[in-house]
């Protein structure tokens, strides 16, 4: 309807007027207490309204449930022993005398309903790496706009939906999905779907499912390995995998030949099975195998074919060099008619049959074939792919040996050497041949240390029973120059005469001499058959010294010094009379004592029937006592 201007006015006035002659009635004084209601539905709920206004002409509640009305009354109650109605809006009114004539609040009045039940919907199975949806479904819930849903692991929250913007009063159900990729770890790990109502501050109502015990997979299709050719009556091999299978232990395997079980097996530790089996005809066999994993199965299957294929035999013997030879492949017991025979030349094709007909290969033996690879094939062609024996031998051609090192005419050792440690023989002959070596028409052992008398001729003899070979060398031992005797001299030489001294060594080769001396235009050095000589003619003072001499060759050196002393002439002369006067002294001596000693002879006598002196002694001779003669005893 369209207000007109004049009508806005004159109310305008009127409000001015009722403001003016009663301001402390002037406003809305509506109290709801309690002013929020949260009330479980069914429950009772109670809800005081009233004014502190003294113009009231009345209260009351307006609602779909219960109204309420009280005449000249400043308070109303609403009351309801049961609330059982989704969308009562309860309005709290107060009507006065003065404007504003009626004010009217709306109660905020929550209804709420718990969860009838929350559950958890997760798939059979859930594989590992993969993303699966885990769905929390709750149902009959109200209001949904306070609803939480939350998914836990344990105690780790891992989702959260709520739904604050929905407006719906009356209970609804909601099923939220929440996207988990499982990992191995997660084996074994529980998960739960909790509902909450946050009607209000402080704890919300809580509402959880029962938790889900999550068993991830991994599980792939089988590999099934077998021949495609299995020979009749003999034990072939099947082996059925499962890669990447988890949780291990709960694999269960099923290998089945022609639908009949040929092995079952669970709880396997590795995730594979291998079986022998034998098949008993040609007929085709199918073998097939069936994984199993909780509630998931898989399978494999692969069609065999039988066949018969008896052993192919070779034949062949040694041929001597330059000789004719014959090899043969045969093939013994019932050979299938589809069957080739061929005979192979170090892989390459020789002679092929179609046939029962023996296979025979003639040949010109030459040393360059023997120890080449003969084989002897039989091929049988089947539907999938065709199946091959063979027999493999050498060629054995017998020829004389030779010796393919290369050997000098001569060789110069050292005392100590061996001839295996210079020598490395490289002989060839079939059969091997024997090699030893010969010096003097006999056997010499190769590892003996060698002296300086085994010089001379050897030979190096290969022989089998086709023949031999001779290689011969002359072998020289050397050794270093022997010990010079003596190694130290000393020769005395009068100035002015002439010496002579020789230094010679054994060795071989033969010594070179060098000398070290004192440097005189007198001494004259020469070399002959192997003595170096040093001649010093009309010795001086400056030939005084020492004279060294080194002989040497290859394997070492020996040494001679000769110390060489020149006197003048008077110091042997001196020498001369001092050594006389040594001498002739204690000879004089001697000689004056003995005469002493004869002149003066003394003795034992016999003074037997003499008398005595007066006194009883003995006179001295010459003294005046009577003369004795002396009696020698």
């Amino acid at each position: 309807m369209e207000v007109r201007p004049l009508h806005i006015l004159s109310v305008s006035l009127l409000l001015v007027s009722i403001t003016t002659s009663g301001a402390a009635s002037a406003v809305c004084d509506v109290n709801i207490d309690p002013s929020r209601v949260v009330v479980r539905f069914g429950d009772p709920v109670t809800v005081n309204c009233s004014t502190t206004r003294e113009d009231v002409l009345g209260a009351g509640w307006e609602s779909s449930v219960n109204p309420v009305n009280e005449p000249n009354s400043k308070i109303a109650v609403w009351n309801v022993s049961s609330l059982t109605v989704w969308d009562a809006e309860p309005k709290c009114f107060i009507n006065y005398m003065n404007e504003p004539r009626q004010c009217v609040e709306k109660l905020d009045l929550v209804i709420y309903k718990y969860p009838e039940s929350v559950s958890l919907i997760a798939p059979d199975f859930m594989k590992i790496g993969e993303e699966s949806n885990i769905t929390c479904q709750v149902l009959d819930v109200a209001p949904i706009r306070y609803l939480s849903v939350k998914l836990y692991k344990g105690d780790e929250q891992l989702g959260n939906r709520s739904f604050t913007h929905n407006s719906t009063r009356f209970p609804v159900n909601e099923s939220i999905p929440f996207p988990v990729t499982p990992t191995r770890a997660d084996n074994g790990a529980e998960y739960t779907c909790v509902a909450e109502l946050q009607l209000g501050p402080g704890e919300p109502i809580k509402n959880a499912s029962l938790p889900f015990r999550m068993l991830p997979i991994d599980f792939e299709q089988p590999i099934l390995t077998v021949s495609e050719n299995v020979e009749v009556n003999q034990s072939s091999t099947v082996r059925c995998e499962l890669k990447n299978a988890f949780p291990p232990e709960e694999v269960q395997v099923e290998l089945l030949i022609n639908n009949e079980i040929h092995t079952n097996r669970s709880n396997m530790d590795n995730v594979y099975v291998e079986e022998s089996f034998t098949l008993d005809s040609v007929e085709p066999a199918v073998i097939t195998c069936n994984v199993s994993l909780r509630s998931l199965s898989k399978s494999a299957s692969r069609n065999v074919q039988g066949y018969v294929l008896p052993e192919p035999t070779l034949h062949t013997e040694a041929v001597l060099v330059n000789h004719t030879g014959i090899v043969t492949c045969s093939v013994d017991g019932s050979f299938p008619a589809t069957a080739t025979q061929r005979l192979l030349l170090n892989g390459l094709l020789v002679i092929e049959t179609h046939n029962s007909t023996p296979a025979q290969y003639e040949f010109k033996a030459e040393k360059e074939l023997n120890g080449k690879m003969i084989t002897c094939e039989t091929e049988l062609k089947l539907a999938a792919t065709p199946v091959k024996k063979n027999q493999s031998t050498t060629f054995n051609v017998l020829y004389p040996p030779t010796i393919k090192t290369h050997f000098p005419a001569s060789k110069d050792l050292k005392e100590g050497e061996t001839l295996s440690s210079h020598f490395d023989c490289e002989a060839e002959g079939n059969p091997p041949p024997k090699t030893v070596w010969l010096k003097d028409s006999k056997e010499f052992d190769s590892s003996k240390i060698l002296t300086r008398t085994d010089g001379g001729v050897y030979q190096l003899k290969t022989m089998n029973n086709y023949g031999s070979a001779v290689a011969t060398v002359t072998v020289t031992v050397g050794y270093e120059p022997s010990a010079i005797n003596p190694a130290e001299e000393s020769v005395p030489v009068l100035k002015g005469d002439s010496v002579v001294f020789n230094c010679t060594a054994d060795g071989i080769p033969a010594p070179t001499y060098t000398w070290k001396h004192p440097e005189a235009d007198n001494v004259k050095i020469t070399t002959k058959d192997s003595v170096s000589t040093v001649t010093i003619t009309g010795a001086s003072s400056s030939n005084h010294g020492v004279y060294e001499c080194q002989a040497w060759n290859i394997h070492g050196n020996s040494t001679r010094k000769v110390t060489v002393k020149v006197t003048d002439y008077l110091v042997p002369i001196i020498a001369g009379v001092v050594v006389l006067i040594v001498l002739v002294i204690p000879i004089l001596i001697m000689v004056l004592y003995y005469v002493y000693y004869k002149q003066h002879k003394t003795g034992e006598y016999n003074l037997k029937g003499k008398p005595s002196s007066a006194n009883g002694s003995v006179a001295h001779n010459g003294k005046a006592a009577e003369e004795i003669p002396l009696t020698p005893v």
